[in-house]
């Protein structure tokens, strides 16, 4: 994960302040959220890479037993 620091100008940090009661882990999420929504509306493929990524990761853990072994079944292909 990165970190991305924002300067706010007054009024916006007062209505995010107020809409959320002072609460600044909530103004983070709300940020965040429309930050990712504006950029997937750009790119709609911006975050699919780090999901093949761990969707390859897996596939590739659960085929490096040999079919039939015990480490195999361990490795939760119902055994």
């Amino acid at each position: 994960m990165h970190y991305l620091g924002l300067k706010l100008d007054n009024d916006t940090y007062e209505l995010l302040n107020k809409k959320f009661n002072g609460d600044k882990k909530a103004m983070e999420a709300y940020v965040k959220e429309i930050v990712t929504k504006e950029v997937k509306k750009v790119d709609p493929n911006a975050n699919t890479s780090s999901k093949k990524k761990d969707d390859d990761n897996l596939e590739n853990y659960l085929k490096s037993a040999r079919p039939g072994s015990r480490s195999y079944g361990i490795k939760g292909q119902g055994w």
